[in-house]
């Protein structure tokens, strides 16, 4: 008698398939919808906001200018420098495991990988690194609130008031709603320029939203 796979397996792989299948059709139309009116130059200058290489390095200068009595040094900025780095093990990892290949039609020359394995598609690493900023910035929206509320250099905090009128709530959540906006914008501009499939976003983004909850929580404990 020979070996046989379980039923469970049989019948997943199947379904699998059909799911990936139907994953990447959906993403080809989109691109394929899109491509005549996206703005690519745009669609590139997202790309690279949203890039490990650019967000560090940016994200870590502003956390050593800003003073270590601010809580936005220690509830803002630390978990976004610490948040990115699993980030970026994390989908590396997850690439690595998975294999998927990129969209086959699209150009991706122009696209340089951080590590070796950021050719692969799933999951999206830019998705899972602007939900996971955009997560921050909600989960910490109180801290940035009294951070403006509290502002010890009286010159910034005089222009930073005029500028806001004084709301400083209501300055936040334009901060946040800015925010979450990009972020949502690059997700969505990684499917029409044809860099991953619509699974590969999604997957991304909700990976985002749990690594901005694992960060804080873990924060908690330090």
């Amino acid at each position: 008698m020979g070996h046989q796979q379980p039923k469970s397996t049989t019948e997943a792989l199947p379904l699998l398939r059909r799911i990936v299948s139907f994953d990447a059709t959906v993403s080809l139309y989109i691109h394929t919808l899109t491509r005549p009116i996206a703005y690519r130059p745009f669609l590139r200058l997202l790309e690279l906001f949203a890039d490990f290489r650019f967000f560090f390095p940016v994200s870590l200068s502003v956390f050593l200018a800003t003073p270590s009595s601010s809580p936005l040094r220690s509830q803002l900025l630390l978990p976004l420098i610490l948040g990115s780095l699993l980030d970026l093990l994390f989908i590396a990892l997850l690439k690595f495991l998975v294999r998927r290949s990129r969209p086959s039609y699209s150009n991706h020359d122009e696209y340089n990988a951080v590590v070796p394995v950021d050719n692969f598609s799933f999951p999206s690493g830019h998705s899972s690194r602007v939900v996971f900023i955009a997560s921050i910035f909600y989960l910490s929206h109180h801290w940035i609130i009294d951070a403006i509320a509290n502002l010890h250099h009286p010159r910034v905090a005089m222009l930073i008031r005029r500028w806001i009128g004084g709301d400083e709530v209501m300055a936040v959540n334009l901060l946040v709603a800015a925010v979450w906006s990009w972020a949502l914008a690059t997700v969505i501009s990684r499917v029409v320029l044809g860099r991953h499939y619509v699974l590969d976003v999604f997957f991304g983004a909700c990976f985002g939203v749990l690594e901005a909850m694992f960060t804080l929580r873990f924060l908690k404990f330090l």
